[in-house]
């Protein structure tokens, strides 16, 4: 798989880009602030319609746009060549309201917005769009994977699992719903105004999508995790490491994972859990308290290790979930490497591109034009990005 033209218009810090581009592998020299994340987080948004840093999709609307024009509206645009054939990938995120005048010299606030996905042409939902384009992001912030927050791994959860899954996206989407609605009862129930046995449509709702959840996100990790251990193992010399899924669910739950019986299980689990959930006015178990545990030399990486540590933790996943990608459906996701190499050791380097040869497409940003150096690259189209323009070199 690999993109074959971007096209971005009024995105972030680019008016206009348009980009043709190869199989292989792209270097993009730039300095800092000149937009060499908000490229790659691009192409991501592409791929899992998801935002990485932007708090609203207004953020996405450059400054020029939201000040300028009528109707301000930012448009990502990727047509791919897969092996099952091309496909096009667009997605528009529109000012809904006129922002009030702001000085030039003045960030105009963020709007309001609406999104419109496209897939060949063709409008869709945003889970249809999921998964069209795939891609794995290596960055800077790969280190909070294994000591942020909770949230921040059910995420990358999400992210990895739905390229690969629709089921996935569709059983999330449900998930999310029914429990919004069963929290909301749960909160009626408490001011004393719905019965308890109101709670058994949602529970049945609950345990269904619930149970798809767990048992993709535990197939998921038992494998990233055994291919991350060896690739972990490789870089530390031979220092063990572990990933743990550490499901929201009483120890009942947690051993049927893999059994027929999950749903039921998580059934029974949430109806006995009701009276404590109606004295909270919310709803203690299930996927949405899940978390990931990773463990370097038989201890807890998230409060013990060294920052050396995490950031090999952090790649060897990376690299593992290249593998899992690509076993999974047979053509590789495209790389986007964001400002790492520089960071890494000759020998993590090396490993990074030894992956990045077996991909199709990489996308590599750097500040500094010697790392990665034409001596390990000798094949790779050369870029320089300044004032969010896009030169070859």
């Amino acid at each position: 798989m690999h993109l074959a033209h971007l096209e971005l218009t009024n995105v972030r810090s680019f008016s206009r880009l348009d980009l043709r581009l190869e199989p292989g592998i792209h270097v993009i020299v730039a300095d800092n602030a000149e937009g060499k994340t908000n490229l790659l987080e691009a192409v991501a948004l592409l791929a899992t319609a998801r935002t990485a840093r932007s708090s609203t999709d207004g953020d996405l609307i450059t400054w020029s746009s939201l000040r300028d024009d009528p109707l301000p509206a930012a448009r990502l645009v990727a047509e791919l060549t897969r092996r099952d054939g091309p496909a096009t990938v667009e997605i528009t995120v529109m000012a809904t309201q006129t922002a009030p005048e702001t000085p030039p010299d003045e960030t105009p606030p963020t709007p309001r917005t609406s999104r419109r996905f496209r897939v060949n042409g063709v409008a869709r939902r945003a889970s249809d769009l999921i998964g069209v384009l795939r891609v794995v992001m290596f960055g800077a912030d790969d280190l909070r994977l294994i000591d942020g927050p909770p949230a921040g791994r059910r995420r990358y959860l999400d992210i990895t699992i739905s390229q690969l899954d629709a089921g996935y996206v569709r059983s999330a989407q449900r998930y999310g719903r029914v429990l919004q609605q069963r929290n909301s009862l749960l909160r009626r129930i408490q001011e004393r105004r719905a019965q308890q046995s109101e709670l058994d449509f949602w529970d049945d709702e609950l345990s269904v999508s619930g149970a798809e959840l767990l048992a993709a996100r535990a197939l998921t990790l038992r494998q990233l995790g055994e291919t991350a251990a060896s690739r972990y193992a490789d870089l530390a010399a031979g220092e063990p490491f572990e990933v743990c899924y550490r499901p929201g669910v009483p120890e009942a739950v947690e051993r049927a994972l893999f059994e027929h019986d999950l749903q039921a299980r998580f059934r029974e689990a949430l109806e006995t859990g009701r009276r404590d959930d109606v004295n909270r006015g919310q709803t203690r178990i299930g996927p949405h308290r899940d978390d990931i545990e990773f463990r370097v030399a038989g201890r807890a990486a998230g409060s013990s290790a060294s920052r050396g540590q995490l950031r090999t933790a952090a790649l060897a996943l990376r690299i593992a979930e290249v593998a899992y990608s690509t076993q999974r459906t047979g053509d590789p996701p495209v790389l986007l490497l964001d400002d790492i190499l520089s960071e890494l050791d000759e020998h993590r380097r090396e490993r990074v591109l030894a992956v990045a040869h077996g991909a199709d497409q990489v996308l590599i940003t750097t500040p500094d034009a010697d790392r990665p150096s034409e001596h390990e690259l000798p094949d790779a189209r050369r870029y320089r990005l300044a004032g969010g323009e896009l030169t070859r070199s």
